[in-house]
């Protein structure tokens, strides 16, 4: 508790204070968050759990301090919070090896021939002990009271020590500002419901670092959320994103009360707009960034952008930048989830052998160092989907989209990996993806074309593929694709065969370049490269 980040955090070292006087007390009664609600944080009689989740974002909150302080400062013992429950324990620190050199490009740990897990639990259970050898290695108090002592004197030690070099990326940091008191108690509970689903949604975003302005004084914050009762008989609330340091209002939304349901669902698309991967938040912090290619938030910046517009520039820079990042910050849950991405894309144009596994490597890292990370789940859903291995990529996309329903990157990939896969629930994934998220990736728009395509509507996917396009900001060769296949369908060859020479060109290719390796530059599953080629080959759009 003597660490700078307990210390700016009286609220968290309250819990842990409460939770080790609880577990050294030896009361046989599992905690639960009625109690950790009275108890802890001194709320009233008449909390209710079932409606009220703070005691479980603050566990949650607790629990990833925890996590970030011992894969910072190491130890050969570290107190644990197991996902879902209450209780601390002691458990040996279970450490994953560095190899930072190899991150990119290169092998790591999997050889080619090694088996995929073909469920998220056997994958778990590779980087921790399980919960029955926890249970059958209960620490005596002795040890455990002499094992916390240690741990304070080091975490003493460590706040003492100068010049401490940063070990975490500068992710924003959003302010969470709501009214305690609106239009009567029924303003300060709707309040207070909205807040708690605020917090549950934005969550689940790893890009962010979210606060609580009412639990405890907050400062150095980037961002700042704001809800106003606007009308109480109107029933309209406003939602602001306001920039701290200029107070400029970046984004606002009137939304009605009237409705439970439609609220909630304005209130799941309002998260999706302020901090979704290519939301209002990401979108100003893009907007500075320019040609920065520095270690950290800045190159996942820039791989968020040629994620979505693939603009050939900027791959040296992006994968020198996602080196040095991996090396500053190898415990780093998001970014080893986007280099594990970047690994895939590397060998969906250079296949190797040697290199195989890769990122499934990576991805299983991520996921080790944080089990409830939608990005890390998903992280090893693509890395299955990129090997053809599309059952597990399933069991493990499924995973990460009940971690996080709302990024619609997330269920939007799914969606495009299973419409390649031929099962029948992907362009459902994909269509919720679009309607959820009007800055979705158009490429997630491409693979509902590609759909169409294979049920024969071209006529339909070509309108919706110009439809995308005209609302791009920037050239979306996914969209290109499905307009100019749709156009070879049509049986408008010409047309098709003018699409194809942009395709080429603006990745510096002959126009006669086999098809197979256009696509390939841009295209990241080789699930979809291959339907692509099918409508290339049945039309013959490319023979004159």
């Amino acid at each position: 508790m003597s660490d700078p980040k307990f210390a700016r955090s009286p609220s968290m070292c309250k819990l842990l204070r409460f939770l080790v006087d609880y577990k050294l007390s030896g009361n046989p009664v599992p905690l639960k968050s009625y109690t950790i609600a009275t108890d802890a944080f001194g709320r009233g009689e008449d909390f209710d759990s079932q409606t009220d989740s703070y005691p479980r974002v603050q566990m949650g909150r607790l629990r990833r301090m925890l996590d970030n302080f011992y894969l910072a400062h190491g130890g050969e013992n570290r107190l644990y919070i197991a996902p879902s429950k209450y209780e601390i324990i002691l458990e040996p620190n279970i450490e994953i090896s560095d190899d930072s050199e190899n991150l990119i490009g290169k092998s790591i740990s999997q050889k080619a021939s090694e088996p995929i897990a073909s469920e998220p639990e056997t994958v778990a259970a590779l980087a921790k002990p399980t919960v029955e050898s926890r249970a059958g290695s209960r620490w005596p108090i002795l040890i455990l009271v002499s094992a916390i002592a240690l741990v304070l004197v080091g975490l003493l030690g460590y706040s003492l020590w100068p010049n401490k070099p940063a070990d975490e990326i500068a992710y924003p940091r959003v302010l969470l500002d709501l009214p305690k008191s609106g239009a009567g108690n029924s303003g300060s509970e709707l309040s207070e419901v909205i807040g708690n689903q605020l917090v549950r949604g934005m969550s689940g975003f790893d890009r962010i670092r979210i606060f609580d302005a009412g639990s405890e004084p907050v400062e150095g914050f980037d961002y700042a959320i704001r809800l106003r009762f606007m009308d109480a008989e109107a029933g309209q609330i406003e939602l602001r994103l306001l920039e701290e340091d200029s107070g400029e209002i970046l984004w606002s939304r009137e939304i009605s009360t009237e409705d439970t349901d439609a609220l909630v669902l304005a209130i799941d698309k309002a998260i999706i707009s302020l901090v979704g991967d290519y939301g209002e938040i990401a979108q100003t912090e893009m907007s500075k960034v320019g040609n920065d290619f520095s270690a950290g938030y800045p190159c996942l910046l820039q791989f968020d952008m040629y994620n979505r517009y693939r603009e050939p520039e900027k791959l040296a820079p992006l994968r020198n930048c996602m080196r040095k990042s991996v090396q500053r910050f190898p415990k780093d849950v998001y970014l080893l989830s986007m280099v594990a991405f970047a690994q895939n894309m590397t060998q969906s144009v250079d296949t190797k052998a040697e290199e195989k596994g890769a990122g499934m490597a990576l991805a299983r890292r991520a996921e080790a160092l944080d089990h409830a990370s939608a990005g890390a789940n998903f992280a090893v859903a693509q890395s299955a989907f990129f090997v053809g291995d599309c059952i597990t990529g399933l069991a493990w996309g499924k995973k990460a989209v009940k971690l996080n329903p709302l990024n619609s990157r997330i269920s939007g990939y799914l969606g495009l990996y299973l419409i390649a896969c031929n099962h029948p629930d992907g362009e459902a994934y994909a269509v919720r993806a679009l309607q959820m998220d009007a800055n979705a990736d158009m490429s997630i728009a491409a693979a509902v074309a590609l759909q169409m395509l294979k049920r024969g509507d071209a006529e339909d996917a070509k309108n919706m593929s110009l439809e995308y396009m005209a609302s791009s900001p920037r050239y979306e060769p996914s969209l290109e694709l499905t307009y100019m296949l749709s156009m070879a369908m049509l049986n408008d060859k010409k047309e098709a065969r003018r699409s194809w020479k942009i395709l080429a060109t603006r990745y510096g290719l002959p126009e006669a370049t086999a098809p197979r390796e256009v696509l390939g530059r841009w295209i990241l599953s080789p699930l979809v490269i291959e339907e692509a080629m099918k409508i290339i080959e049945r039309t013959k759009m490319l023979e004159e």
